[in-house]
């Protein structure tokens, strides 16, 4: 990666990789270390753009724009929304500006707190999820009342730090003469679409803003978006593609919609709001979201099973049945087996640990971590050094006896395997063209491999990409996963030999690479009734165990 520079405040700076804090399709930010950010915009000759001559032509049309449009922001702006306070220019003298400076915030993505994985990592009360979509919706009305229309509204430019959120990417907004051209396919109001793809045709309006907030409280308060699960009709010729259920405002709450195991039950919402949800979703309802509905919510931990709702009485214990210890479907059989505790990950073999930059863990966790720009294992002589990375940009896991890891900055991706037990880091890995903004990566480590899923968001996409990576360094495929069917299943997966076992609401699905081809090969039908997308497989002796939502069970093949 080249060393890139520029001017603030009549000082010369550079953009060094440890300080890049993330990055989109448009901009690359960085830590000023004094307690701002840059948002860098990547100019024609990036990376990122090469071969893509349109690409090209917007981000000098974003250079010579953006500018004037930032100058133009109304003043008086809410406190959430993080907005520019001064600008970086391209040299001493010139007064060619190259990106804004904005105040350094912290806090996790709506987005996060909408994925059932995230939330059960991260325990976050009801509570705080409502206050912070009230603080959302407080935003939004304050912007609209300065004449200013967020535009490209979704999940990833509201940050949520406790109770109060930040809204990011000012320089998107849509006021004045300055439209937003930019959409997100999972957010965006179907009113202003072309009826034949889910593409804009009319600009931005108010009721797109506040149909967007209700899109973001429905996935963050339930875990699944307005046009998720699966449509199955009686008769498979009225299956309506995903690609345009929103454009037939076919909503998860429709019927023939099989709702997803992983989502929170629909019963969770009082049913005044769900009303609220589908009137806007399938009947087309807009204005202001009515607040009251989200000032009404509270939800609250049942005391007998500890799922949050907000009714008077706990629909996960009125739907709960007792489960036999042993069940035979067919040549399954199952049984109970005592659940992980707080600290645990699976039940059966070690999952692959996420490593982190620091010291070595005191838990004992993993004998491997980052830190001062390398990757180290703990030995009996003392700390063992495996081999250099790029600090604050390296993300790594480590298995048993296999580790694998990459690192983006600039526009390139570097990736490599290494032994957590002995020898040194292999960075021969050839990783795919990412491009947009990292949202989330995940690996699943077996003995000679290493799956690695990478998401990025890419022109108001959300794109899954898969990297089969082998002990030897080499990349045994590679692909976009699209609308695979068990993509919602792999946070929860684990690994057997060429084999990947993955949960979905179909059963467990096995997959592996077939002529260089990552495919689903196999389905276990006699499953289903048992697993679903938000369970965490693991192997164990002859089987396999699964952690479920309250319990934990152990399957075998007979």
């Amino acid at each position: 990666m080249s060393t890139r520079t520029v001017w603030i405040d009549g000082a010369k700076v550079t953009l060094a990789p440890q300080a890049l804090l993330g990055q989109g399709g448009e901009a690359e930010v960085y830590d000023l270390g004094d307690g701002r950010v840059l948002k860098w915009w990547k100019p024609a000759d990036h990376p990122d753009y090469d071969g893509l001559p349109d690409a090209q032509d917007v981000a000098r049309r974003r250079l010579a724009e953006q500018p004037i449009k930032l100058r133009a922001l109304p003043g008086k702006l809410p406190a959430a929304v993080v907005a520019p306070c001064g600008f970086a220019l391209a040299g001493k003298k010139s007064t060619q500006v190259v990106g804004y400076l904005m105040p350094k915030v912290t806090g996790v993505s709506l987005h996060s707190l909408g994925e059932p994985k995230w939330r059960r990592d991260h325990p976050v009360a009801g509570a705080d999820v409502v206050a912070a979509l009230l603080a959302l919706h407080d935003a939004i009305a304050e912007l609209h009342r300065a004449g200013v229309v967020i535009g490209d509204c979704n999940d990833l430019n509201v940050l949520v730090d406790g109770r109060r959120v930040h809204l990011i990417d000012v320089d998107s907004y849509q006021f004045g003469g300055f439209p937003c051209p930019m959409f997100s396919e999972r957010f965006v109001d179907p009113r202003l679409c072309d009826p034949q793809q889910l593409v804009p045709v009319r600009p931005h309006d108010e009721a797109s803003d506040w149909f967007a907030f209700a899109a973001m409280a429905f996935r963050t308060l339930l875990g699944v978006g307005p046009w998720g699960g699966v449509h199955q009709p009686a008769t498979a010729a009225l299956r309506v593609p995903p690609t345009l259920r929103a454009l037939k405002r076919l909503s998860v709450l429709a019927a023939d919609i099989v709702y997803p195991r992983a989502a929170r039950a629909l019963a969770t919402l009082p049913d005044e709001l769900l009303a609220v949800f589908r009137a806007i979703f399938e009947r087309d309802q807009r204005g202001v979201f009515p607040r009251v509905e989200l000032e009404r919510l509270r939800l609250r931990a049942c005391s007998t099973c500890g799922e949050e709702h907000g009714r008077v009485r706990c629909p996960a214990c009125q739907t709960a049945a007792h489960l036999p210890p042993v069940l035979v479907h067919g040549r399954l059989r199952w049984s109970q087996i005592p659940a992980p505790g707080p600290t645990q990950v699976e039940v059966g073999s070690v999952a692959p640990s996420w490593l982190s930059a620091g010291s070595p863990p005191a838990d004992g966790t993993s004998s491997v971590w980052l830190g001062q720009g390398a990757l180290w294992r703990a030995t009996r002589l003392g700390p063992e050094r495996i081999g250099g990375v790029l600090a604050a940009q390296t993300r790594a896991w480590v298995g048993p006896r296999l580790g694998v890891g990459f690192y983006r900055a600039g526009g390139y991706a570097a990736g490599f395997v290494f032994r957590p037990d002995r020898g040194s880091l292999d960075d021969r890995v050839v990783m795919p063209k990412l491009r947009g903004q990292l949202v989330d990566a995940d690996a699943v480590i077996g003995a000679d491999r290493a799956w690695l899923f990478l998401t990025t968001v890419d022109g108001g996409r959300l794109v899954t990409t898969c990297v089969v990576v082998g002990a030897d360094a080499t990349t045994l495929a590679c692909a976009e996963l699209a609308d695979a069917p068990w993509i919602a299943g792999i946070a929860g997966a684990c690994a057997a030999g060429p084999h990947l076992f993955v949960p979905t609401d179909d059963g467990i699905a096995r997959v592996e690479i077939v002529q260089g081809t990552i495919t689903q090969t196999r389905t276990f039908v006699e499953t289903a009734p048992l697993i679903g997308a938000g369970d965490r497989l693991s192997l164990s002796p002859g089987g396999i165990d699964a952690v479920r939502r309250r319990d934990a069970i152990r399957m075998q093949l007979t």
